[in-house]
């Protein structure tokens, strides 16, 4: 798999965990669950990493 293909999918498989942990949960209750926080801004890291290895 090329590395443009493979960083492409890293992205979309954290986006979709991104919805997944947001998945009934409204802002408030986010606001104040770390653990979901941190789940979710972990998967924002992956996709900002992700995106630093694909090709201009």
């Amino acid at each position: 798999m090329s590395r443009d293909k493979a960083s492409l999918l890293d992205i979309v498989n954290a986006a979709r965990r991104v919805l997944h942990f947001a998945e009934g949960i409204d802002k408030s209750e986010l606001e104040t669950n770390e653990e979901k926080q941190s789940a979710i801004l972990y998967q924002i890291i992956v996709m900002g990493e992700a995106t630093k290895r694909l090709s201009p």
